[in-house]
């Protein structure tokens, strides 16, 4: 499957959602250095984009936070 760049609905630091229309769902990732890996998914609706983005914000955040207590 492909996909471009307009298939990209959010971003935050190392975290990214994704519209895969085929599967009717959003997808958040974390990004890596060879590739991407699924963390969790939503129905592809306002709703699921909302908990979505909530998703990607808080995975950002905890890595944040991590990265300052060390």
């Amino acid at each position: 499957m492909s996909y471009k760049l307009k298939d990209i609905a959010y971003e935050n630091g190392g975290y990214w959602v994704l519209k895969d229309r085929d599967a009717g769902a959003l997808i958040v990732f974390k990004a890596g250095v060879t590739h991407s890996v699924s963390d969790s998914a939503y129905k592809l609706d306002a709703d699921g984009l909302s908990l979505a983005i909530a998703r990607c914000d808080y995975l950002a955040g905890r890595e944040i936070a991590r990265a300052l207590t060390r």
